[in-house]
C-alpha cells in the first residue's frame, strides 16, 4: 500500500511541476529526484538540448563542437545498429534498452511528431518498473512545456531538420564534422550542393499543427530529390545534394533553360475546380472559402468581412461541399485547401 502511495505522490508532484516550475530544466530536476539517475534530452540530430543535474558531469558519450553538445558518432552508430532509434520514433511509450549501458528511452512528441527524446542512464541506482511510467509522464510534461516556451515553434516537425539548422545557425566550421553527422540522416551528402530558399510566412495559429507546411515540404522534396529541409525565419530552406554539377534534376527543367519549378502544380485540383466554377458562373465560392480560412474558420467574422448574411455564407458552404464532394468540417480537407491557397498567394507576390 505504501509503495502505491509513493508512486501516486511522485505522479502528483511531477504533474504539479508543470504549473509550479517555469522552465524545462526545473521540471527535469524534479523528475531526476524520482528516477535517481542522469536524464538527457536530445533533439533528432542527436544534439543535447539540456540535461539534469546528475547528467551534467556525465560526458563519456558526449562531444562538444562550437559550443554545442552532441552524442558521439560511435554511440549513434550503435543505436542505429540496434534499431533503437526506430523504436524511439515508432512508439509512444518509454522502454528499457540494455546493451553496453542500461538506458530508458522515450520520444517527446508535439502533435504526433517526434521532436526529440529522453534518455535516462542507469548509473546511480538500478531501474525499477515504475521508472517507465514516470518517464512517460515526463515526456508528456516536456511536450507541453516545449509548446508553452515555443522552443520549436518554427519547426516543421521533420526529423531531419535539426541537421540543417546546425549548419545554418550553429557556426559549424568543419565540413568533415558536418559530413560525419549527416551520415546518420537519410540524406546523402554528395559532391555538388545547393541551398534553395522559399519565402513562406505563417500566422501564429498555423504553428499548432503545421500539416500544410509539412505537406508542401514533402511535395517539394519529391521534386527536388536528395535533400534535407527546415523552416527558419519565415523561409522554407532546402539543402540539395547531387553528384551531377546540374543539381536540379533534369525532369524539372524546361527547354534547357534555367531550372524553374512551377509552384502552381502543387495546388490542389479542387481549388482549381472551384476557381473555374466561379469564373464560369460569376459566383464567389473561392473568395468565400479563402476568407473563411483567413478568419480562422470563424463564421461570424467571415460573414462580416464579406458583408453577407450568415445564411448566405452557409448556403455557399453547402454549395462548395456539393461541388467538390468533400466536407468542410473535416480538418484534413481544410488544411489541404488552405495550403493550396497559400501557394496561390505566394505565386501572386513572387
Amino acid at each position: 500500500m505504501k509503495k502505491e502511495y509513493d508512486l501516486y505522490k511522485k505522479r502528483y508532484e511531477l504533474y504539479d511541476s508543470l504549473f509550479v516550475q517555469n522552465n524545462i530544466d526545473d521540471i527535469l530536476n524534479i523528475a531526476e529526484n524520482f528516477l535517481g539517475n542522469p536524464i538527457f534530452i536530445l533533439d533528432t540530430s542527436y544534439r543535447l538540448i539540456t540535461r539534469s543535474n546528475l547528467a551534467k558531469c556525465e560526458n563519456s558519450s558526449i562531444e562538444t563542437h562550437n559550443g554545442e553538445d552532441y552524442l558521439l558518432s560511435g554511440i549513434i552508430s550503435l543505436m542505429k545498429e540496434n534499431k533503437c532509434m526506430d523504436t524511439i520514433y515508432k512508439t509512444n511509450n518509454s522502454f528499457f534498452h540494455y546493451s553496453d549501458e542500461n538506458l530508458i528511452f522515450c520520444s517527446i512528441k508535439v502533435n504526433g511528431i517526434s521532436i526529440g527524446y529522453i534518455s535516462v542512464l542507469q548509473r546511480d541506482r538500478d531501474f525499477q518498473d515504475e521508472d517507465l511510467e514516470l518517464t512517460n509522464i515526463l515526456s508528456n510534461l516536456l511536450s507541453i512545456q516545449i509548446q508553452k516556451e515555443n522552443l520549436f515553434i518554427s519547426n516543421s516537425g521533420l526529423d531531419e531538420e535539426y541537421y540543417l539548422m546546425d549548419l545554418l545557425v550553429n557556426d559549424i566550421d568543419n565540413l568533415e564534422y558536418a559530413s560525419e553527422r549527416l551520415k546518420y540522416s537519410s540524406f546523402t551528402l554528395s559532391k555538388y550542393n545547393l541551398i534553395l530558399s522559399i519565402p513562406f510566412k505563417q500566422k501564429y495559429e498555423d504553428y499548432r499543427h503545421n500539416f500544410g507546411l509539412r505537406e508542401l515540404i514533402q511535395r517539394l522534396k519529391s521534386i527536388l530529390g536528395n535533400c534535407i529541409s527546415t523552416y527558419y525565419k519565415d523561409t522554407i530552406i532546402f539543402l540539395i545534394s547531387s553528384n551531377n554539377e546540374q543539381i536540379i534534376s533534369e525532369y524539372i527543367k524546361e527547354n534547357n533553360d534555367l531550372p524553374r519549378i512551377d509552384i502552381t502544380t502543387l495546388v490542389n485540383p479542387l481549388i482549381k475546380k472551384l476557381i473555374k466554377y466561379d469564373e464560369k458562373n460569376k459566383t464567389e465560392l473561392f473568395i468565400t472559402l479563402k476568407t473563411y480560412l483567413e478568419c480562422n474558420r470563424n463564421a461570424n467574422h467571415t460573414s462580416n468581412k464579406l458583408n453577407i448574411h450568415r445564411s448566405t455564407l452557409f448556403y455557399r458552404f453547402n454549395k462548395i461541399q456539393s461541388l467538390l464532394d468533400i466536407s468542410l468540417e473535416d480538418s484534413n480537407n481544410l488544411f489541404k485547401l488552405e495550403l493550396s491557397i497559400k501557394i496561390l498567394n505566394y505565386n501572386e507576390i513572387s
